[in-house]
């Protein structure tokens, strides 16, 4: 990047426009002098602000950067021309700040309207970029290829950045270098196979305690006496290991499986039996049951047998009932044939009464109707003449009448038209009224909110900046949680760390106690295999006078074996146990970093009381984003009203013309239609006159009440003839009725005669001499059934019963009653010995079952232990590795690692200038891994080797001028290396502020050939001092001076 053309207006200490040519110079060193505070470090600042919206220093921000000199009225803004890869690009960017309204207030009072930040792109074919703010400023640091914090270490090195580097501890180094490399992602490395690692081992313990949990489900055989089993204590012993044991696990657990199956097989068999035998006891109660059932028949057979025969005599008297019942019956059936006849008799003469009587009056009636006809045929001859003349007269008057209504709907026509076009006259009018008072308003309203799109944009960046904070603290939030979270972890792992310790001390001590009390004991050991006329084996003597007695206290060589394998275990436990709390402690280390970083990045945190303020500040910044949001959302709406206003204004203008058109246009044809109305109305009442009837309505009036008398004549007479010719039909009808029902009275004469007849000779053949006896021996139909039914019933039931009474005495012979209460009691007995086996046995298969699953869990969580295991040591050395957790190795994670290749790379830069500078007395070098130990944050320790002595020093001991060329030789290795890792980027230009003042004279001669060597012919190197003597040897100079009105600049060659 080579910068071309700077202009700065109201900026820093700059009060007007000032613009800076760098085209007036050539390639190679110049400098920027001029009084201390005049505006030096500004032109960097300019620079920097235009390109990342911040000063080069980054202790100032843009918005901080109005001039105190400028006018009220003066814009703030920097305009930065560069070239690029042979392409040139514009960049104009303004802070924001208050600035004098270009309107007053209505009272003539001063307006101050806050002026947005906005920068404009504009690219090397003359467009300018599309997009907002943010975009654009991704965009700059697209075609630079460096962001903010790589661009000020290598291009603008400010003042205080030289040291930095320099004299910076290891933590501060890979800050640097994380922000400048971008080795952040290194280091989610290093966290996510840490959070890997720490997940596979909850895992593994977690599978732990489910074998745990399920061993301890398992359950086993009991003997009879309650004590338990040999193979329950191995089970015992081996679940409660702390680490299970698979192969011994599964062999005693297949045991218990094999015994529990066969004892439930014999249960199983037992249970069968037991069945039989319940199976044959209820066979035996069915039999018993059915057997006493059969006693209680035959009893209760002959008791219905002896009830039956005392109803014998009721049976004899209602069977002769029954008899002379049925001759009644058959007597009545020949007079009901009687009586019906007698009846229909008496129907046919009161039938043939009325018909006389019908016939007669019939016969009177159409003697009147037939003068009624004579009359309705001479009113119908005199008066149909007279209304059919009427009736021609009328309609010939209303033909006449259509030619008037077509003149009245023409007149009624017009009329409609007039008063048409008088309504839209008025329509019109009161239109161009409510156009005109809207757009009184709207002027008004655009007026009152000519200044809202620059509320707006306030308002949208206000809503931005606290979004963007309030996701900061929101992320503080999430890691400050988890940071407590991780402490609470390594309070528990280190309290868990401190008990094993405590554990593995006492083991110690027990197995220490026991092998020296041991070793005391070894002369009674070996006195046990002495024997008589054999060599001791200690002093050879065959004799032994004084045997060493072993003492009750002396431990067996297994019992000190077995303490110290507790102790290893403990000791082993207890190292597992460490290293979890040493992870723990790491993890949190990071988290505490992590939470510092993200409070130092928040702009504006509270220094003192954070902790417990940032929730309150939280609330906070989320009641002004709610507040801002529904600010934003009113001033869009009135955005939005504001632009539909203004085209609805030229909207009024466009219909006020044509309204203008259409009044035009209205009053012509109104004008039109009063005329010819004026001429169909004298043509109207002209034919009006000559009608004899006033309207219409009325000759049709009087030819409706013509025609309706007409029709009524002919309907009189029709109704005459109609009813006469009815009558004379009816008259004849009643006469055919009546000989009819004369020849049927004498028909049933006769058969009432014969059948009476019939009556008396049944009644006498059934034995009845005369009808009193008759009617008393006659019972109703209802009572002869009951008593067939009652008969029948009874010769039934009896033949019944007695068919039973043989039956019973065939199938009972020889044969006795049962005892059903003593075979229940046995079936009883035999259920509750079934009951208990087979709770018995389900208790059993219900073990074996769960002992099956317990099995083929464990099997499965064996399997699921392998391979956590074997992901955990490959994931878990891998986190170890890249964290810097490695036992008796340096603390060198994996960020730091990469960072230390960059680091080096700087260091070699940096002394082929530094030799250069200091005639070779020394050079920079990294520290080595073997000499870092085990501190934390190592690995990026900066050392000083002196060539002359041999010697390495801390690079804290240099003196000032010493420093200052150390630190200038690192910054310019650090450009270098930036450069190549950015992708071959290559600055034409880079600025130096102070530090020459603390060289002596030959030190500063050799930085300033080195600093023209790196200018050479297609660089500007730019330095920012006043020490006089520079000015001497550099012959380009940018002066910079400062007034009581702001500062100016100049260059001077």
């Amino acid at each position: 990047m080579r910068p071309v053309k700077l202009i700065m207006s109201a900026f820093g200490s700059y009060a007007g426009r000032t613009e800076i040519d760098f085209t007036e110079i050539p390639n190679g060193l110049f400098l920027i002098t001029g009084d201390t505070g005049a505006g030096k470090t500004t032109i960097f600042d300019a620079i920097t602000y235009a390109l990342y919206d911040r000063t080069s220093g980054g202790t100032r921000d843009g918005n901080m950067m109005r001039s105190q000199y400028a006018d009220e009225g003066t814009d703030t803004y920097v305009e930065y021309t560069f070239i690029y890869q042979k392409k040139q690009y514009k960049i104009l960017r303004n802070p924001e700040y208050i600035r004098l309204g270009k309107r007053k207030y209505a009272d003539g009072s001063l307006r101050y309207v806050k002026e947005t930040p906005k920068v404009e792109l504009t690219l090397p074919d003359g467009s300018v970029f599309k997009g907002k703010k943010r975009e654009t400023d991704q965009k700059i640091v697209e075609i630079t290829g460096l962001d903010a914090d790589q661009f000020t270490q290598i291009s603008m090195i400010a003042q205080g950045e030289f040291l930095k580097l320099l004299l910076a501890e290891s933590k501060e180094r890979k800050k640097i270098f994380s922000r400048i490399f971008q080795t952040r992602f290194y280091y989610r490395i290093q966290e996510e196979l840490k959070k890997q690692a720490v997940q596979l081992y909850v895992k593994l313990e977690q599978n732990l305690q489910e074998m745990k949990l399920e061993m301890a489900r398992t359950e086993y055989p009991v003997c009879e006496n309650g004590k338990e089993t040999e193979l329950s204590r191995k089970w015992k012993e081996v679940s409660g290991q702390d680490i299970p044991d698979r192969d011994r696990i599964s062999e005693i657990l297949k045991e218990i499986i094999g015994q529990g199956s066969r004892l439930e097989k014999a249960c199983k068999k037992e249970a069968d039996g037991a069945q039989v035998v319940l199976e044959d006891k209820n066979r035996l109660l069915k039999e018993a049951e059915l057997l006493n059932q059969l006693f209680d028949s035959y009893g209760q057979v002959l008791s219905h047998l002896k009830e039956k025969t005392a109803e014998k005599a009721k049976y004899e008297l209602m069977k002769e009932q029954i008899q002379s019942g049925k001759s009644a019956e058959r007597v009545r059936t020949e007079e009901k044939r009687y009586l019906e006849e007698e009846k229909r008799l008496t129907e046919l003469k009161t039938q043939d009464h009325s018909l006389q009587k019908k016939l007669q009056e019939c016969r009177q009636l159409l003697q009147e109707l037939t003068e009624d006809q004579k009359e309705a045929v001479k009113e119908k001859t005199e008066k149909e003449i007279v209304l059919t003349e009427k009736k021609v007269r009328i309609q010939d008057a209303i033909l006449q009448y259509e030619s008037i209504n077509k003149k009245q709907e023409t007149l009624n026509k017009l009329a409609e038209e007039i008063k048409k076009y008088l309504n839209h006259a008025r329509i019109i009018k009161e239109k161009n009224e409510i156009l005109q008072n809207k757009n009184e308003e709207i002027i008004k309203f655009l007026k009152q909110h000519e200044d809202v799109e620059i509320c707006i944009n306030e308002c949208r960046n206000k809503k931005q900046q606290t979004e963007e904070k309030m996701q900061q603290y929101k992320e503080l939030d999430r890691q400050e949680n988890r940071k407590e979270q991780l402490k609470e972890d390594c309070e528990r792992a280190k309290k868990e760390a401190e008990c094993e310790q405590k554990n593995y001390e006492h083991a110690w001590a027990e197995y220490e106690m026991k092998y020296q009390k041991f070793l005391k004991e070894q002369a009674g050991i070996l006195a046990l295999t002495l024997e008589a006329g054999q060599p001791c084996p200690v002093c050879g003597s065959r004799e032994h006078p004084q045997i060493t007695l072993l003492s009750d206290e002396a431990p067996t060589q297994a019992e000190v074996e077995s303490a110290k394998e507790e102790r290893d275990r403990k000791e082993k436990t207890r190292d597992i146990k460490v290293a979890a709390f040493r992870e723990c402690l790491a993890g949190y280390q990071a988290a505490q970093e992590i939470c510092q970083t993200l409070q130092m990045n928040i702009k504006g945190a509270p220094e003192d009381g954070f902790k417990t303020n940032w929730k309150k500040i939280m609330q906070n910044l989320g009641q002004t984003f709610a507040e801002t949001e529904e600010q934003l959302k009113q001033l869009e709406q009135i955005s939005e009203k504001y632009k539909a206003l203004k085209k609805n204004q030229e909207q009024i203008a466009e219909q006020s013309v044509e309204l203008e058109r259409k009044e035009r246009e209205t009053d012509q044809r109104l004008t039109e239609s009063k005329l010819v109305y004026t001429k169909v109305q004298a043509e109207y009442q002209t034919a009006k006159e000559k009608l004899p009837y006033e309207t219409i309505e009325e000759a049709e009036k009087h030819l409706a009440q013509t025609v309706g008398a007409l029709e009524q004549l002919r309907k009189n007479y029709e109704t005459v003839t109609r009813r006469l010719t009815e009558m004379q039909n009816k008259e004849k009808e009643l006469e055919g009725r009546s000989k009819t029902v004369k020849a049927s009275v004498l028909q049933s004469q006769k058969e009432a005669e014969k059948k009476k007849l019939r009556y008396e000779q049944v009644m006498k053949a059934q034995g009845f001499a005369d009808e009193e006896s008759y009617h008393r021996k006659c019972m109703k139909e209802t009572e002869l059934e009951e008593a067939e039914r009652w008969t029948e019933a009874y010769q039934r039931e009896l033949q019944e019963l007695e068919a039973n009474r043989k039956l019973l005495e065939q199938q009972l012979k020889g044969k006795e009653k049962k005892d059903i209460a003593q075979i229940k009691q046995e079936i009883k007995d035999a259920s509750e010995v079934l009951e208990q086996i087979r709770r018995e046995y389900m208790r059993l298969h219900n073990i074996n079952e769960k002992n099956r699953e317990i099995r083929d869990n464990l099997r499965r969580n064996f399997e699921k232990n392998s391979g956590l295991q074997n992901q955990y040591e490959i994931i878990g050395n891998l986190s170890k590795t890249a964290n810097g957790n490695l036992s008796g190795s340096a603390k060198l994670d994996f960020e730091t690692y990469i960072q230390r290749q960059y680091f080096r790379q700087i260091i070699r830069a940096a002394n082929k200038r530094l030799i250069r500078m200091t005639s070779g007395e020394f050079i920079l070098q990294c520290r080595d891994v073997e000499k870092l130990g085990n501190q934390g944050q190592a690995g990026l320790e900066l050392d000083v080797y002196h060539m002359a002595t041999d010697t390495i020093r801390d690079v804290k001991t240099l003196s000032g001028g010493e420093s200052f060329m150390a630190a200038l030789s690192m910054a310019l290795g650090l450009s270098d290396i930036v450069q190549n890792t950015a992708g071959a980027i290559h600055l034409d230009t880079m600025f130096i502020d102070e530090g020459f003042g603390s060289l002596d004279d030959a030190s500063r001669d050799q930085a300033i050939r080195v600093l023209n060597d790196l200018a050479d012919k297609d660089r500007l190197v730019g330095i920012i001092s006043h020490v006089n003597e520079l000015k001497e040897q550099i012959d380009h100079k940018l002066v910079v001076k400062k007034t009581d009105k702001g500062s100016s600049v100049s260059w001077s060659v």
